[in-house]
């Protein structure tokens, strides 16, 4: 497919043929000093949907076009995958988590001079980054001056800012109000209000400060002084009844940085970002060297196996109990279990109807280009091995 013009001399591409295209220089210059973990990562990116995975060829009955579809990497850095996966999520965490009160989102954010440290020791500092805050939360939620109450939490990290340099951040999506400290009540938040951000963003700097100390003095060492006696910044503001909020943290639990979305490349080579600015919300653009936005891309791929999505609180899947208790004092139905709802005999709960789909679902057969029929699979293969089906009769 050849590329739409920018309408300046240019082209748009994808951020994943972007990234591809790319990709040969990169290597070039950068390819003996990537971390391995981004030439892991980097490869099944730049593999993805191509014949290098494998695919699956389709047949249509009628016309006998052909059709080739490649399989995906799945990886949760890509900008192509996830969008199916993080739908499931959507729904899934909406009935779990969404309850009838107000809700927050509550934001914790480092000093920039720390930012250099976390990104040089990821697994370590970002853990970090997640402990700290949840407890201030709950250290200043427990406070009886303040909520006396525990707190509820859904923490989704983010390390990207909208020109994709790296900052790492949390947001907590937080009901607005908790189980009272002998759990026998609901304690609701005042309207429009959870907690002062200014003792939460001391609090946050402060337990940071010790963890760090006390686990990994060595490495404390390396944080500038400077960092202790920064202001560490929190955000805290009325999130509705949660559903818009949930609704944007679950597009990047399953992708990082971008979605695949058109990135225009000038003439003369440099590549246009185009943002919004996060206080005005007016659209603003910043040109990149190529190999620039590669780097920007690169930085944010995480340790493997690190959960960038944690609950806390009442919400922990280790606080079933007391997630209940919370339920029954709101007058909503307990979180029970397929074997639960088998053993009480209870009627299982309808799945949530979904968007009506104008076109084939992922993994079902595609539709004809041409004439709209239904097409069949004839054959697939995954790397040298080729399995070709028999053909189906008239």
């Amino acid at each position: 497919m050849t590329p739409p013009p920018t309408g300046n001399g240019g082209e748009s591409l994808t951020a994943h043929q972007l990234l591809r295209k790319l990709a040969p220089d990169y290597y070039q210059r950068f390819g003996s000093s990537m971390p391995g973990r981004h030439r892991e990562v980097f490869r099944r990116i730049l593999a993805c949907r191509t014949p290098a995975l494998g695919g699956q060829l389709f047949e249509c009955p009628d016309c006998c076009g052909y059709h080739y579809r490649y399989h995906s990497c799945n990886d949760r850095h890509c900008p192509q995958c996830g969008q199916t996966d993080a739908e499931a999520w959507l729904r899934q965490q909406r009935a779990r988590l969404l309850l009838p009160v107000p809700y927050f989102l509550v934001t914790f954010t480092v000093p920039e001079q720390l930012r250099r440290f976390i990104r040089s020791h990821q697994q370590i500092a970002l853990d970090l980054l997640f402990a700290s805050s949840a407890q201030a939360l709950q250290e200043l939620a427990g406070n009886p001056r303040r909520l006396g109450a525990e707190l509820g939490m859904l923490g989704v990290l983010h390390t990207w800012s909208r020109t994709l340099i790296y900052h790492p951040h949390v947001h907590y999506l937080v009901p607005g109000g908790g189980l009272s400290l002998d759990r026998r009540q609901w304690v609701a938040a005042r309207h429009g209000f959870l907690l002062p951000v200014k003792p939460l963003g001391a609090r946050f700097r402060t337990v940071f400060k010790e963890r760090l100390q006390k686990q990994h003095p060595d490495l404390y060492r390396e944080v500038p002084a400077k960092v202790w006696k920064r202001h560490w910044n929190v955000d805290s503001r009325p999130a509705g009844s949660g559903e818009n909020a949930l609704r944007y943290l679950s597009r990047y639990v399953f992708k990082t940085a971008t979605s695949n979305r058109l990135v225009p490349v000038l003439p003369g080579g440099k590549v246009r970002w185009n943002y919004r600015e996060s206080q005005t919300g007016r659209p603003s653009a910043i040109d990149l060297e190529p190999l620039d936005f590669v780097n920007r891309f690169l930085q944010h791929i995480l340790p493997r196996g690190f959960a960038r999505v944690r609950t806390f609180g009442w919400l922990h899947p280790a606080a079933k109990v007391r997630a209940n208790r919370v339920r029954a004092l709101l007058r909503e139905k307990p979180l029970l279990t397929p074997a639960e709802h088998q053993a009480w005999n209870l009627p299982r709960e309808p799945a949530a109807p979904r968007p009506a789909e104008t076109t084939s679902a992922p993994g079902a057969a595609p539709l004809c280009p041409r004439c709209r029929k239904v097409m069949f699979l004839v054959g697939e293969w995954k790397g040298a091995e080729v399995i070709i089906y028999p053909k189906r009769p008239p």
